[in-house]
């Protein structure tokens, strides 16, 4: 899939419809490895979770199809447009 266009009303629904089920696989993923990091002391340890959970991030966005660059290119676009940002959190909420 061709890289995004930094004008939101040029990111096709399809792209905006992955990214936004990514947004809400990697928050749930954010959320699990958080609770498990209270619990660890040892640095290494935390690291450990830190390095899993940028792992299982980046395999969710690969099982959406696009890539890590598409995801922060969308929503960096979406910072500066509440529709666009409106969109991805349905699409997040959809799989939550």
């Amino acid at each position: 899939m061709a890289p995004p266009e930094t004008n939101p009303a040029a990111i096709p629904q399809d792209l905006i419809k992955k990214v936004g089920g990514a947004v809400g696989q990697i928050a749930r993923i954010q959320n699990d490895f958080a609770t498990q990091a209270e619990t660890e002391t040892a640095d290494d340890a935390r690291e450990a979770l830190a390095q899993r959970a940028r792992a299982a991030a980046e395999q969710v966005i690969d099982e959406q199809g696009i890539t890590v660059h598409d995801y922060n290119t969308v929503l960096a676009a979406a910072e500066g447009d509440q529709d666009l940002e409106r969109q991805l959190l349905d699409a997040a909420r959809e799989v939550l």
